[in-house]
């Protein structure tokens, strides 16, 4: 199924243009959308908890500073939340708090205090959290339709194994990267740091500040597949496609 997943989804965001964000992100909800009817299921149903947790998350591993990782999750939980109507949550996992800055500005709601969660709230039909422990993931599954755990792996260091186990459990997983040249080879060293915990061959990469040599010459040393991603200025807003 990742396969799939790998070989299918990201195909999608070739050629995918600012003013397009809302049909490119809505062709790519229907991929993954297609994986659940193909198994034949449409809530999650399953004895097997790890089984069933898989194919309903997407996973965003974001690999430097300002790489647009949050800014990709939130655009995709607002598409799945408020476009498709599908209850949706995002999670930042690791130790970073990346969704401070939206709890501090806007007025948010409140939200079922699961257990492992120490902040999380509610924003235009979406939760978040953000300070959760390992395994939380696996625990709100259950609730909702869509789950996207972001994580940036820029603060962990020593830590990357811990931080890299949550989003890597996800069936969807895509890399977040820059192509800038102060950014680049801090994402090269650390996809190297990744290859040596978990195989990163055919695994999307998506980047907003692409280059296409940088990103060529990614993929030809990782085994990756590199995609410029679509980027809206407002990660809540959703532009009408003409």
């Amino acid at each position: 199924m990742n396969d799939f997943l790998q070989d299918n989804l990201f195909e999608l965001w070739e050629d995918c243009r600012p003013d397009r964000l809302k049909e490119c992100i809505g062709r790519l909800y229907e991929k993954i959308s297609s994986i659940r009817y193909f198994k034949g299921v449409k809530k999650r149903k399953a004895d097997n908890d790890e089984a069933a947790m898989n194919y309903k998350t997407v996973g965003l591993i974001g690999l430097c500073s300002g790489a647009g990782t949050t800014q990709l999750g939130v655009m995709l939980a607002n598409y799945f939340s408020n476009g498709l109507h599908l209850k949706t949550a995002i999670v930042s996992a690791g130790f970073d708090d990346s969704f401070d800055r939206i709890k501090e500005e806007e007025q948010v709601g409140k939200v079922r205090n699961y257990a492992g969660s120490r902040r999380g709230f509610s924003y235009k039909g979406i939760d978040f959290f953000s300070g959760v422990r390992q395994g939380f993931v696996h625990i709100i599954t259950e609730y909702y339709d869509v789950v996207i755990v972001e994580v940036n792996l820029a603060g962990l260091k020593e830590k990357l194994a811990d931080g890299l186990r949550d989003v890597m459990s996800c069936e969807c997983r895509v890399l977040v990267g820059s192509m800038v040249p102060w950014k680049y080879g801090e994402c090269i060293k650390r996809l190297g740091r990744i290859r040596r915990i978990y195989s990163v061959k055919n695994m999307p990469i998506v980047s907003v500040t692409w280059q296409e040599k940088r990103a060529r010459s990614m993929e030809r040393e990782f085994e990756l597949k590199a995609y410029k991603a679509p980027m809206e200025e407002n990660p809540f807003e959703m532009r009408e496609v003409p």
